[in-house]
């Protein structure tokens, strides 16, 4: 019996499109260089590797200065142009009607975690686990351990939906159910509901 699902955030919740992001400062022909640079090392964000001062420096010294004003742009402002899936708030506000309990699993940037009250939404879920604080990234499976432990979760009592397969296959090693979100709302609210 399903009684849990945990979330991803990134392109599951919330659509991460980073070609969404850059387009919003900069469209010139240097744009595949700002690109490349401004997203170069990311996981050393979601990992707390650095913090986003000394990310930005980095990025700062790897670009021409008249590109590293529009990379600071989208790094000290990305999260005002993410956007919800499409009806995944509904169905979050259904799962949560229906006594679901809901849990987020995400590797995220301490800069977002300060800004994740702008999101309402994230105030339905019973936990919350972001990979900054912890140092922990999936697909590494000490990640998921630590999500089943801190709130004794049941691996095949839970669901995990994400958009990157390495994610999906480390959790179903803990015998945890797991679901491939590419925008397919419709599809996860009949996956969930058929157990």
């Amino acid at each position: 019996m399903i009684k849990n699902i945990i979330f991803d955030i990134g392109n599951v919740i919330l659509q991460f499109n980073r070609d969404f992001l850059l387009k919003h400062f900069y469209n010139g022909k240097e744009y595949d260089l700002l690109k490349e640079k401004t997203f170069e090392n990311w996981e050393l964000l979601d990992e707390d590797g650095l913090t986003l001062e000394e990310y930005n420096d980095n990025v700062k010294r790897s670009l021409p200065d008249y590109l590293s004003k529009y990379a600071l742009s989208i790094l000290n402002n990305w999260e005002y142009y993410m956007r919800y899936s499409e009806g995944i708030i509904s169905l979050i506000q259904e799962l949560k009607q229906k006594g679901y309990k809901l849990y987020i699993l995400s590797n995220m940037t301490r800069h977002f975690i300060n800004n994740d009250y702008k999101f309402p939404i994230f105030k339905e879920f019973d936990g919350i686990v972001y990979s900054a604080p912890i140092k922990m990234v999936k697909p590494d499976p000490k990640i998921y351990e630590y999500i089943l432990n801190k709130y004794n979760l049941i691996a095949n009592e839970c669901i995990f939906i994400d958009d990157m397969k390495t994610n999906l296959a480390a959790a179903a090693r803990f015998g945890i159910n797991t679901f491939h979100y590419q925008s397919n709302t419709n599809e996860l609210r009949h996956y969930i509901l058929s157990f």
